[in-house]
């Protein structure tokens, strides 16, 4: 079966990241994600903008509209993937449930910045029966996959201790790894801020904070995004250490060897282990896990009841600001 897909903004993850990328090696966008994949066909955008209209239209050979509305009854879309802005979310799900019956819907992270009209959007969807998942695109990949079965089979040893570095607020990009960890490790269980920080943009928080989950504790520490981009995660774990670097780009774990020079001591396998990922495919990897759900399969990316949950935990650690 064939699903209709409609993508809601075209900006840079709706649209933008890959539109002068060779097709056969990135799928960094909705729009390039859904038109690569053999379950879907990408039947419109949405957009505001008429250039970004018009640009959509040119590339993709499918019709754009200004607005949600008219794109739906339409379309009547299968899919939708809102990628339009965070404080534009709840309006733009609202919008797709009065105009049609989609079975799922894509919403772009974090689900909003206020608590409440998230929790409508989740509840909205749930009523109509629409799944809803949210695009925290690192749980799609078969890196991130393999180091979940790791832990789950004690492979990776625990409890861990460990770091992640992040930047451009706390709930625009920190929240990424929020909802990564709680993944790999477990609900989260407490937080101690270390650093209240400053507001990204005027507007998100960027503290250093110390958040226990189920399986070890890990220091969010924020970097300067205006000096370069810096995300990454890295465990510390009884049997061996995880790095997650160039934002997922590259996997590495190091188990524990007996150290050959000096009798009695044990240190890092220096030679390691590269684990496969599939970054600069993640998208397609996203869509492929909505289709495996769709077709009623186990999938690994975020409801949106577990969005829910992380932006539960991002308000608290903001009200203690």
């Amino acid at each position: 079966m064939t699903f209709k897909a409609l993508v809601v903004g075209l900006g840079q993850i709706g649209m933008g990241y890959d539109l002068n990328l060779d097709p056969k090696v990135y799928a960094l966008t909705h729009a390039r994600a859904f038109q690569r994949h053999s379950s879907f066909q990408l039947v419109g955008g949405v957009d505001p903008n008429l250039d970004r209209r018009q640009l959509f239209e040119k590339h993709y050979g499918a019709p754009a509209y200004a607005d949600v509305d008219s794109a739906v009854k339409a379309l009547q879309p299968d899919v939708v993937a809102i990628s339009s802005p965070t404080t534009e979310h709840h309006a733009s799900v609202r919008a797709v449930l009065a105009a049609g019956r989609p079975a799922a819907i894509l919403c772009e992270k974090p689900l909003a910045y206020q608590l409440a009209e998230a929790r409508e959007i989740v509840e909205a969807t749930a009523e109509q029966g629409c799944k809803l998942f949210v695009n925290y695109m690192r749980r799609a990949d078969c890196g991130v996959v393999e180091v979940k079965r790791r832990l789950d089979a004690g492979l990776i040893g625990h409890p861990v201790k460990g770091v992640t570095w992040y930047s451009k607020g706390l709930f625009n990009n920190g929240s990424h790894f929020l909802n990564l960890l709680q993944y790999w490790l477990g609900g989260v269980r407490d937080f101690q801020i270390l650093e209240p920080g400053r507001l990204w943009d005027g507007l998100d928080p960027e503290p250093d904070v110390a958040v226990t989950f189920k399986l070890g504790t890990i220091f969010f520490l924020a970097a300067r995004e205006e000096d370069y981009s810096h995300y990454t995660v890295e465990l510390v774990a009884p049997n061996g250490r995880l790095r997650y670097e160039q934002g997922g780009e590259r996997i590495f774990w190091q188990g524990t060897v007996k150290d050959a020079a000096c009798e009695g001591y044990t240190i890092l396998d220096p030679a390691g282990e590269s684990i496969e990922t599939d970054f600069t495919r993640v998208q397609w990897h996203m869509v492929d896990q909505l289709a495996a759900s769709l077709h009623g399969h186990q999938a690994h990316i975020c409801s949106g009841a577990e969005a829910l949950q992380t932006l539960e935990i991002l308000a608290e650690i903001k009200s203690k600001l």
